[in-house]
């Protein structure tokens, strides 16, 4: 009977664990978004910019996200 209880407290730390991990990990993931979304349109290469760019020009359909473009 001790085995058994010794078990179930190790899976119930190991899920604790891993719930205060994913969630530390979606807060992150949230608070970086604001200054991930400034850097990312500048930094798209050239290669890219380009095939946009000529996307445009060529009439092809081209996603349009709100605050982007």
């Amino acid at each position: 009977m001790r085995i058994a209880s010794k078990t179930f407290l190790l899976q119930t730390g190991i899920i604790a664990m891993g719930i205060s991990i994913g969630a530390t990990a979606m807060y992150t993931w949230q608070a970086r978004a604001g200054k991930i979304e400034a850097v990312a349109t500048g930094s798209m290469s050239s290669l890219i910019q380009q095939l946009h760019n000529s996307a445009h020009i060529g009439n092809l359909p081209v996603q349009v996200i709100e605050g982007h473009i």
